[in-house]
């Protein structure tokens, strides 16, 4: 049962530093959630601080990945033009006969 837990959580800490390097390069395509094993048993009482340091990592790669996309979709915001457009500059020509 702790055996189960201890390599879910090994590969959980190894997803979490691969997808933090997938953000770091701009993959941003690649990152994918990790599925736990479905079959888990009950987190075991030795595990819970382990298990909430990395929760808390991967929600601050979370955080971080919604920022970066929020900042990328406010680069590509192209500005509206105004609803009444703004008359043409006033143009003078001397016109001699």
């Amino acid at each position: 049962m702790n055996s189960s837990w201890l390599s879910t959580l090994d590969a959980f800490e190894r997803h979490l530093g691969l997808q933090a390097r997938l953000v770091d390069e701009g993959r941003y395509d690649e990152v994918v959630a990790f599925e736990p094993p479905a079959d888990l048993p009950a987190l075991p009482r030795v595990f819970v601080s382990r298990a909430v340091e990395l929760h808390d990592r991967a929600q601050a790669l979370a955080e971080r990945v919604m920022e970066l996309r929020d900042r990328a979709r406010q680069r590509r915001v192209v500005p509206r033009r105004p609803a009444h457009p703004t008359p043409a500059a006033s143009a003078y020509l001397d016109q001699r006969v």
